[in-house]
């Protein structure tokens, strides 16, 4: 069933556009109305002169008149011509313009969003939402602004010509009016439903350019290339299908238009020829009629299609609002609230339970202590929540129940941005922007000075790499750091933790992509990041977290051991029980070797 809420229908999303940008592009759209009326008076101005081009030079014969008449007619196209360009720049500046402001709004309103939404959300369609969407609002407002300003000024003009000439011909030229107004609804509804199709078609073709350019040595290795092949010619024959039946449904209404026209016309043609030739009425007031009722075909016929193209546009505009409309709910949160305040850096978890769908927990009423400047691993299999507890600690996700407090303050009660400054992460998953490697350590800290980004690479032990790349620091590390390998990815982003210099540092895993002699490089530089600092580790490789001053050790969302590797090995729970595993795999495969 479609949604006809009020704040759905076309009218409602135009009062709503016109209420939010009219202040910021009234003015402008003032200066195009301008120029769309001179261009409507000069249209209707022509199809004037046509009685005294008839009557005066070709029925009276009148020297003055060819002298006069053709000086008129000059400036006149001219002068609307001029008119036509100006009105043509300066909404075509306005639009740049609103789609760069809505496209702004939209990426500002997207980076407020929660992480859950965009892990609801396919990237493909947020990308359709900021650049296909945000067109459909600059379309939306030009088709009203010439459809009212130029053809709508155009046809009143042309309108008043005609009952001037003859009232009664006028009367007969508006006779199809109610049969194209029955045909044009009929139109609309089958448009709105192949718009919002294409949109969506265009959704996937985005998403599988994406999946391949990242995915590309995954695609390769298992062969995947007729896969995304069949996909994307899928997506592609869609968007053309819908495109090709959009442009058939738009374009009937032409030839409606026109038999509508032609009947028009005939009609005038006979009135008129019966009054000249029974009557003996002069022949320059019907040219002067058909001249405006032929110039009034085109606006009229742009006018008939209006309500067609705006359902098209309208489906754009609704899923731009959607995305508008989507609560913030970091923006939300963050409101008013005190900074946090790190003095030692105790964090605990109080009675924490958490899940990402409402039935099944990942963390069951988790109470757990990590102290202030020491180094707290966590271990367990797979599943248990450990990463979990990294994503509520940065607060991408908010507990279901419980709290967890840094130095005696509750997440919950602090603002968001102090907090996430506070926290330095290391993942096994390393993210880099495209851009330089200078960039990306920087985005630890946006401010630092370029000896301070040294700094930071010498200690995570990857200057000597940086400086023996052909542009340094200046290096582009390409999509996603294609450019550069695993492990480089790895100690760049070690930089940016580095950099970043808060008082919380949490690892997930940051060993993991290195081979063993960069390893032991990066466990020393570990050391010198994590010396006086709160620090959590997640590490399957018990090996590394041997030397922490705490192992607490996950299972099914819950703490069921805690203490030092010594304590936890001789206690023979599950901590013991990974620890004989993982080293008896060693061993194996030592005597194998």
């Amino acid at each position: 069933m479609p949604d006809v809420r009020p704040e759905k229908t076309t009218l409602a999303l135009l009062k709503r556009m016109l209420r939010e940008h009219g202040r910021d592009f009234g003015p402008k759209y003032a200066v195009a109305f301008f120029f769309m009326a001179v261009f409507a008076g000069c249209t209707s101005a022509t199809a004037w002169l046509m009685r005294d081009v008839i009557n005066k030079i070709f029925v009276e014969k009148s020297t003055d008149a060819l002298f006069w008449i053709p000086i008129i007619i000059v400036p006149l196209f001219v002068v609307k011509g001029f008119a036509s360009y100006y009105q043509e720049v300066t909404l075509a500046r306005i639009g740049n313009r609103l789609v760069a402001a809505t496209q702004k709004r939209m990426f500002d309103h997207l980076l407020k969003m929660d992480v859950g939404y965009f892990q609801r959300t396919p990237s493909g369609d947020l990308i359709t939402y900021i650049t296909q969407n945000a067109n459909a609002v600059r379309e939306m407002l030009n088709l009203i602004a010439v459809s009212v300003g130029r053809d709508l000024l155009t046809l009143i003009g042309l309108v008043i010509v005609m009952i001037s000439q003859s009232p009664a011909m006028a009367v007969l030229s508006v006779i199809g009016g109610p049969f194209a107004a029955f045909g044009l609804k009929k139109l609309v509804k089958r448009i709105q439903k192949a718009a919002r199709s294409e949109v969506l078609s265009v959704t996937t073709i985005v998403g599988t350019v994406r999946e391949a350019s990242q995915g590309v040595r995954i695609v390769k290795s298992f062969q995947l290339e007729d896969v995304l092949r069949a996909r994307m010619a899928g997506g592609i024959d869609a968007v053309e299908r819908l495109g090709n039946k959009i442009v058939s449904v738009q374009a009937r209404v032409n030839p409606m238009i026109d038999t509508l026209g032609g009947v028009a016309v005939a009609l005038v043609v006979l009135y008129a020829g019966s009054r000249s030739i029974w009557h003996g009425e002069t022949p320059g007031q019907f040219f002067a009629f058909i001249t405006a009722l032929l110039l009034a075909a085109d606006p009229a016929r742009r006018l008939s299609r209006v309500h067609v193209q705006l359902a098209a546009t309208t489906v754009g505009v609704r899923m731009m609002y959607d995305l508008i409309d989507q609560p913030a709910k970091e923006d939300e949160t963050a409101a008013g609230k005190p900074p946090l305040t790190v003095s030692s850096g105790q964090v605990e978890f109080k009675n924490v339970s958490f899940g990402y769908e409402p039935v099944k927990l990942v963390l069951r009423e988790l109470d757990m202590t990590i102290p202030a400047g020491r180094t707290t691993a966590l271990v367990g299999t797979s599943g248990a929540g450990k990463t979990t507890i990294f994503s509520l600690l940065q607060k991408f996700w908010a507990p279901d129940s419980g709290a967890i407090l840094i130095d005696g303050q509750s997440l919950d009660d602090v603002a968001l941005a102090s907090l996430r400054s506070q926290v330095a992460l290391v993942s096994q998953d390393v993210f880099l922007f495209e851009g330089s490697i200078r960039d990306n350590i920087a985005a630890g800290r946006r401010d630092a000075t370029d000896e301070q980004i040294f700094a930071a690479a010498r200690a995570a032990h990857a200057d000597a790499f940086i400086l023996g790349l052909p542009r340094g620091y200046a290096t582009s590390v390409g999509e996603l750091g294609s450019q550069i390998s695993g492990g480089q990815r790895q100690r760049i982003s070690m930089a940016r933790a580095f950099l970043k210099d808060a008082p919380i540092v949490l690892l997930d895993e940051p060993t993991s992509a290195l081979d063993s002699e960069t390893e032991q490089l990066i466990q020393m530089s570990l050391k010198q990041l994590t010396s006086a600092r709160t620090t959590i580790v997640i590490a399957h490789r018990l090996a590394t977290v041997m030397e922490a001053d705490v192992i607490h050790v996950i299972d099914d969302g819950r703490v069921i051991e805690s203490g030092t590797h010594v304590e936890l090995i001789r206690r023979g729970g599950l901590y013991a029980n990974l620890y004989r595993i993982q080293f008896a795999d060693k061993s194996q495969a030592a005597a194998e070797a």
